[in-house]
């Protein structure tokens, strides 16, 4: 299987700066995928041919607006393949925190291309280094995660500054139950102070949340220069407490030192499995080989930018999957203003899940988290 045109938009160097040859590239990558799905997924041909959709007739960038997607809640109920079981090198799966969990396979040259989406952009927001560095992780620990996606996203994550150290927060205890160690990190944390070294911290906004409020009456931990923080889901026990980001930051700041501009929050469906990072203003971005459409939820039309709608997300790397567009739960919009940092593309604001009942959070707990 070749695909150039995925491969050359996986790899586009400053994809956060959009221009006519990038869009062109990501055109035809989504035709190039499209078209192979159409002949290796019975599922997605069924689904293209009840939309009278031709894959050969994506030509325009307005065009992957009418690409036909796949719903999420139909990839938590069934495995959609477009090459046989036997090509997978990796399988991961969603925490499952509404009771179903999704699966998301990939072969070897659709790994090695959603890993180039997020070199690149980590790359281009300056987030790389090559200082040895200590990492603290608040996820579950893989070697007892198993295939849970964000606990390997962590993980995957540790290769963008070389590991002096690294100590994961949520482990199992002597009776097999998930458990968040509180004391165990802050004393990992005040050990990596006294190192200096630059300390990287991870994982779920709710575990860091919960240390932070435990430093309320204690000194404050003051990390090395060139520390930094990527969150990444489980904002929702945050929120709940009627805590902004803004103020979260601002207490990561107080508590732990790191610099506004260093706190950054990462953002991913695991059936979409393309990354998103907030740039130095804490805008979500779209990458170039990405696209977002926020959809009204009962005409499914395209909404402009600052209407909210159920989020489409577009990204032509997997082959594995037919994953090429999908439909969230996840309501947001474009934002209709540029994002002062000066990058060339669009931003997307978050604003919840869709539904009819209040979804429960990721909670503290960290065993509910798991179920």
């Amino acid at each position: 299987m070749i695909f150039p045109n995925a491969d050359a938009i996986c790899e586009i160097k400053d994809p956060l700066d959009w221009n006519d040859m990038k869009c062109g590239v990501m055109v035809a990558a989504c035709r190039e995928l499209a078209i192979f799905h159409d002949g290796h997924s019975p599922d997605l041909k069924h689904i293209y041919r009840r939309r009278n959709f031709d894959p050969q007739a994506i030509h325009t960038e307005k065009d992957l607006e009418r690409l036909p997607f796949v719903g999420v809640d139909a990839m938590k109920y069934y495995l959609l393949l477009s090459l046989p079981p036997e090509k997978a090198v990796l399988k991961l799966t969603s925490s499952g925190t509404r009771g179903q969990k999704t699966q998301i396979w990939f072969d070897t040259e659709s790994l090695r291309r959603v890993q180039s989406q997020l070199d690149v952009l980590w790359e281009q927001e300056n987030l790389t280094s090559k200082e040895p560095s200590n990492y603290v992780n608040f996820i579950f620990d893989p070697s007892d995660a198993g295939d849970l996606g964000n606990a390997f996203s962590v993980q995957n994550e540790q290769r963008f500054a070389p590991v002096k150290e690294s100590y994961f927060c949520v482990n199992k205890n002597s009776a097999g139950a998930w458990e968040f160690r509180r004391d165990e990190a802050v004393t990992k944390l005040r050990e990596f102070e006294a190192q200096g070294r630059p300390v990287r911290i991870g994982g779920m906004p709710s575990f860091i949340y919960e240390l932070l409020v435990s430093l309320k009456d204690e000194k404050p931990i003051r990390l090395p220069p060139g520390s930094m923080m990527m969150t990444g889901g489980g904002w929702k026990a945050a929120e709940d407490r009627a805590v902004t980001r803004e103020h979260f930051r601002a207490m990561v700041t107080a508590k732990l030192g790191i610099r506004e501009d260093r706190i950054r929050d990462g953002y991913g469906i695991a059936e979409h499995a393309a990354p998103y990072v907030t740039c130095r203003n804490h805008r979500f971005h779209v990458p170039v080989y990405n696209r977002v459409f926020p959809r009204n939820p009962v005409t499914l039309e395209v909404l402009p930018p600052g209407e909210i709608g159920l989020l489409e997300f577009i990204t032509p790397f997997n082959a594995m999957m037919p994953n090429l567009a999908v439909l969230s739960t996840d309501l947001g919009y474009l934002d209709p203003t540029p994002c002062p940092c000066g990058r060339l593309s669009p931003t997307f604001t978050l604003v919840g899940r869709g539904g009819v009942e209040k979804h429960k959070g990721c909670a503290i707990a960290a065993g509910d988290i798991v179920r």
